[in-house]
């Protein structure tokens, strides 16, 4: 089954994004595609991070029990997060390079829950 290895890599790339995004707020806004130096952001920032990481937990516990009805639940919800992302940020700043980050998470996301969801 390639949809369970593929899950346990996104859910740890997740993990890996929450996690930096933690740690380093500032930083992550650059990524996210709304770059600032302002300190007010930092606490929307790190509850961003805060969504990826649950997000990233979920999906891995998921994987790793190999609960596929879980496994496609948590991928089909963790869909929302990047297509937010992207819509927030093209809103917010207009066509950016990090939009195509934004866009690979939620197309990335989207063919893993259907490479899990078509093992019978």
């Amino acid at each position: 089954m390639l949809g369970r290895p593929l899950t346990v890599l996104g859910a740890l790339a997740v993990l890996g994004i929450g996690g930096a995004a933690l740690l380093w707020p500032r930083q992550a806004t650059r990524t996210y595609g709304v770059p600032t130096d302002e300190q007010d952001v930092v606490p929307y920032v790190r509850a961003t991070a805060a969504r990826d990481l649950t997000m990233g937990g979920f999906v891995l516990w998921a994987a790793l029990a190999n609960d596929r009805p879980a496994m496609e639940a948590g991928l089909l919800s963790c869909t929302l997060a990047p297509l937010a992302d992207f819509v927030i940020v093209l809103r917010h700043r207009g066509w950016t390079p990090q939009l195509a980050i934004h866009a690979s998470g939620v197309a990335g996301v989207a063919l893993t829950w259907l490479l899990v969801r078509s093992i019978d």
